[in-house]
């Protein structure tokens, strides 16, 4: 027996376009779609990679190729976070990272820093690159600027005007690369200390947020226990839809602890097509549903009869890869919890 003894298989944005428009008859075997074809089909199949994302479709695997693990942290005086690209400070990555998944870096001051210093003394600067956002904690809350210079092993700068006051030795010091992308859904949520223990927090409706009475009350400062979030696509300062930030509400004004951060698993958006050889951000047993999802979108566009050969290939396609990579539940029993009906 002859194998392959590879599990490299993939397709491109225009594999898949081909594809779409054999499955229709819109080209012959040996026809090559025209430069005009090629573009409406790449935007309708960007249309429906873009609605098929996050669970949107009801796919039961929840799409969780797309699934991330982000770090938020917190501030003294906010309750309200934009998650996404220009927003706050939603840690994806960090260049350097020593552990597989590491979204940020930490370290401490080593010594003592006056206020408008911009040279600081740190334990290491292992994992600092240059441009990295960097958070120092002064006065009970986090001071985020950027890193212009390492200097040495333990050494590093900030852009002027320098720190906001006077900082002592030990107080920590995070920095990270790059920020994460807009959630569209967030999976878990927990609170996580210095320590690295995490405290779960609750999940709240709209309702249940609206109704909470010191939510933004600037002296409410307290831990975080529950969030409520919307994957709005603009913020309130009007930024546009394609530097958009979900935004996140907590039931509290202010963080009384900022060493504490929430670490956050969460749906991103898929990948767009952008070039011939672009290839889908989706697993190998959705190629198919691919082209046949767009061999109907398409079939209008090419005056094509979309038969019930067609359809039920389709329909097949699209109920295979769905029982892919299925979500698993636990279930809990517990008797007498508060029913006035049991026994």
């Amino acid at each position: 027996m002859a194998l392959s003894g590879t599990w490299s298989f993939t397709v491109t944005r225009d594999d898949i376009i081909r594809e779409a428009m054999l499955n229709i008859g819109a080209i012959g075997e040996a026809e090559i779609p025209t430069a005009q074809e090629t573009t409406d089909c790449a935007r309708k199949l960007n249309m429906m990679v873009k609605q098929w994302m996050g669970t949107m479709d009801f796919a039961p695997g929840l799409k969780m190729w797309t699934r991330q693990r982000g770090d938020l942290f917190l501030a003294l005086t906010k309750g309200q976070y934009a998650l996404g690209p220009t927003g706050d400070n939603w840690a994806a990555a960090v260049t350097g990272a020593t552990a597989p998944g590491q979204t940020y870096n930490q370290t401490q001051l080593s010594a003592n820093a006056p206020a408008g210093a911009t040279t600081l003394n740190v334990i290491s600067t292992a994992a600092m690159n240059v441009n990295d956002y960097v958070g120092i904690v002064v006065n009970s809350d986090i001071q985020w600027t950027t890193i212009a210079t390492i200097t040495s092993p333990t050494q590093f700068t900030i852009p002027a005007p320098g720190l906001a006051a006077s900082t002592p030795a030990n107080n920590y010091v995070w920095n990270y690369t790059t920020k994460a992308q807009r959630p569209i859904a967030i999976v878990t949520c927990v609170l996580r200390n210095i320590q690295v223990n995490d405290t779960p927090m609750n999940t709240l409706t709209l309702q249940d947020y609206e109704i909470l009475p010191t939510k933004t009350m600037p002296t409410f400062i307290a831990d975080p226990s529950a969030y409520y979030y919307e994957s709005q696509i603009t913020d309130p300062t009007g930024l546009s839809v394609i530097n958009g930030n979900g935004q996140l509400y907590l039931d509290v004004g202010g963080a009384q602890d900022v060493t504490k951060h929430l670490h956050i698993v969460y749906l991103r958006p898929v990948m767009d097509f952008n070039n011939p050889t672009d290839n889908p951000e989706y697993p190998q047993q959705w190629y198919r549903p691919l082209c046949w999802g767009l061999a109907r979108e398409i079939s209008g566009m090419f005056d094509a009869i979309w038969t019930q050969d067609m359809d039920a290939n389709y329909r097949e396609s699209m109920a295979m890869a769905h029982e892919a990579d299925a979500e698993t539940t636990s279930i809990y029993f517990q008797p007498n919890s508060g029913d006035p009906f049991s026994p």
